[in-house]
C-alpha cells in the first residue's frame, strides 16, 4: 500500500508541474529524482543513504548520455530539422492541386490531405490541412464538426506507424526494439484508425466532386505530388524497404534536399535555428526516468502492491499513458511519463506479448481525447465547431482502436 501511495505522489508531482506549464523535460528529471528519494532512500532500509544516493545519481548520469539515448536524440534532432526544411520548401497549393486532379471524388481528399500532411513532423500541423479539407468539403454536406474530425483524426492515423514521429521513436526506445520492428508489429493500431475514420467520419456522406474537378493530367498531376514527397519516400524506402539505419537514411535525405534546393550555409543555418528541440529534454527525462526506476526496484515493488489488490495488469498498462495523455495531450508525452512505468510490469517482451501495442494504444487514445491537444483545439476554431459534435465522433473512434489492442492481447 505504501508503494502506491508513493507512485501517487510522484505522478501527482507530475500533474501538478505540467498544470503549471513547467517543461516535461524537466519534469521528468524531478519525478525521476522523487522516485529515487521514496524508494531508493526511503524504502532502502539498512542500506546507507549516501551510497544509495551515489548509485541513483550515477544510473541516472549513465542513462542521460547512454548510446541509446544519445541515439534517440539524433534521430529526433535530424527529424525536426528535416520536417523543418519541407515546411520550408514544399508547395501546398501543388500539393492540394495534384490530390484534386487524382481524385475526382472529393471524399477521398477529406481523409489524404490530413494524412499527407500528417507526414510532416510538425507541431500543430492540423493548420496545415484544415483549410484544404474545408475547401474539398466545400460542396459536401458535412457539419462543422464532422470537418473538425476528419482533419484531426487522419492528420494523426499515421502516427502508431510512421518512423518520422518521435513518439513512435521513443515508444521503440523505451521498448528495446527499432523503429522499423515497432512499425510492423503496430500496423493493427494503423488499421484500426483507418477504419475509425472511415466508419465515425467518412461514411455518411455522399459523393461530390473534388474543387479541381478531377481533371485527367495524370502525369503532369503525379509528377507535381512527387515533387512534393519524395523526401518522405527517400526515408521510408531508405529505412523500411532498404533496412539502411534510420539515422543514415535521415541524413542522406537531408543531403538530397540540400542539394536540390541548393540550400547554401546561410540558409542551412536560419533554418536549424527554427529548428524546434522541445522534444529532446522529454526523451533523456524519459530514458533518466526509466533507469531510476529500474535502479531503485520501484517497478517491483508496485507490481507486488498491485498484484495484492488483483488490479488486471491490462487495465494499468493502458490506463497510466490513457491518463498522460489526457492530461499532456502529447502522444510523446504520454508514452515518457507511462511506458517506464508499465511496460516493466509486463514483462521481458511487451512487444511480443501485445503489451506494448496496449499502453501505446492508451497513450494514443489519452492525446486524442484531451483539449489540451493543440491540433484539436486549432481545428476546432478553424472550423467554428462545437466540443460536443466532435466528441460525438471521436469517443467511438478511439473506443474502436482501443478495443482492437485489446483484442490483440487476448489472441497473443
Amino acid at each position: 500500500m505504501v508503494d502506491l501511495l508513493q507512485l501517487a505522489a510522484i505522478l501527482a508531482l507530475i500533474i501538478l508541474l505540467l498544470r503549471r506549464r513547467w517543461d516535461l523535460g524537466l519534469v521528468l528529471l524531478l519525478a525521476a529524482a522523487a522516485t529515487g528519494l521514496l524508494f531508493g532512500l526511503v524504502g532502502s532500509g539498512v542500506q546507507d543513504p549516501a551510497n544509495v544516493a551515489w548509485d541513483l545519481t550515477r544510473a541516472a548520469a549513465g542513462a542521460a548520455v547512454a548510446p541509446l539515448t544519445l541515439r534517440l536524440v539524433a534521430i529526433v534532432l535530424l527529424i525536426t530539422f528535416l520536417g523543418e526544411m519541407l515546411r520550408s520548401t514544399l508547395q501546398m497549393e501543388g500539393l492540394i492541386h495534384s490530390l484534386g486532379n487524382l481524385f475526382a471524388d472529393a471524399r477521398w481528399l477529406l481523409a489524404l490531405m490530413p494524412m499527407l500532411i500528417g507526414m510532416l513532423p510538425m507541431v500543430g500541423g492540423a493548420m496545415f490541412s484544415a483549410p484544404m479539407v474545408g475547401e474539398a468539403s466545400r460542396d459536401l454536406d458535412v457539419s462543422r464538426e464532422r470537418r473538425t474530425f476528419l482533419n484531426y483524426w487522419f492528420r494523426h492515423a499515421l502516427e502508431p506507424v510512421f518512423p518520422l514521429y518521435p513518439s513512435l521513436v521513443l515508444a521503440a526506445g523505451l521498448m528495446g526494439v527499432s523503429v522499423q520492428a515497432l512499425t510492423v508489429t503496430q500496423w493493427p493500431l494503423f488499421a484500426a484508425a483507418l477504419a475509425g475514420g472511415l466508419l465515425f467520419g467518412l461514411v455518411g456522406i455522399h459523393r461530390a466532386l473534388a474543387p479541381e474537378g478531377g481533371r485527367p493530367d495524370g502525369k503532369d498531376t503525379l509528377l507535381l505530388l512527387g515533387r512534393s514527397i519524395w523526401p518522405i519516400l527517400m526515408v521510408l524506402a531508405l529505412s523500411i524497404l532498404a533496412g539502411l539505419d534510420l539515422i543514415l537514411a535521415l541524413v542522406a535525405t537531408v543531403l538530397a534536399l540540400i542539394v536540390v534546393h541548393r540550400l547554401g550555409p546561410a540558409q542551412l543555418w536560419s533554418l536549424a535555428r527554427k529548428t524546434p528541440i522541445g522534444t529532446v529534454p522529454i526523451i533523456i527525462g524519459a530514458m533518466v526516468f526509466r533507469q531510476v526506476l529500474e535502479t531503485s526496484h520501484a517497478v517491483e515493488a508496485i507490481s507486488a502492491s498491485l498484484s495484492g489488490f488483483g488490479i488486471p495488469l491490462a487495465i494499468i498498462v493502458f490506463t497510466v499513458p490513457l491518463i498522460a495523455g489526457l492530461l499532456t495531450g502529447l502522444l510523446v508525452a504520454a508514452l515518457a511519463i507511462g511506458l517506464p512505468i508499465v511496460l516493466p510490469l509486463a514483462g521481458p517482451d511487451a512487444v511480443a506479448n501485445g503489451y506494448g501495442l496496449l499502453a501505446y494504444a492508451g497513450g494514443f487514445t489519452g492525446m486524442m481525447l484531451s483539449p489540451m491537444h493543440l491540433c484539436l483545439s486549432l481545428t476546432r476554431v478553424y472550423f467554428k465547431a462545437e466540443w460536443g459534435g466532435i466528441y460525438q465522433r471521436l469517443v467511438p473512434a478511439v473506443s474502436f482502436l482501443a478495443l482492437t489492442a485489446g483484442v490483440i492481447l487476448l489472441v497473443r
